[in-house]
């Protein structure tokens, strides 16, 4: 499995984007998890914390950060990249 994960504040004004952009991908891939973590919950800033998210929306694709909404067909490149290498990643 492919793991996206995005991560978004309540307040964050294009997160919105990056999420519908990812759960597209997540519901056209079978092999790709989505998981969103909000900073609006502790939990949610614990985690980012150690992921050394400082800026919303983030999203990774397997361990591929993009900072910001990325493009499409940059995620599309990095879920194939990890299809290739998918020994490498692994799901949290």
């Amino acid at each position: 499995m492919i793991p996206i994960r995005v991560f978004t504040h309540p307040t964050c004004a294009t997160c919105p984007q990056a999420i519908r952009l990812a759960q597209e991908l997540a519901e056209e891939r079978p092999d790709v998890t989505l998981r969103i973590i909000s900073l609006g919950s502790a939990k949610g800033r614990e985690i980012a914390k150690a992921e050394q998210i400082l800026t919303v929306p983030t999203v990774f694709v397997g361990e591929r950060r993009f900072t910001g909404v990325p493009r499409r067909d940059e995620l599309v490149a990095a879920i194939e990249q990890c299809s290739v290498n998918s020994g490498q990643y692994s799901v949290e």
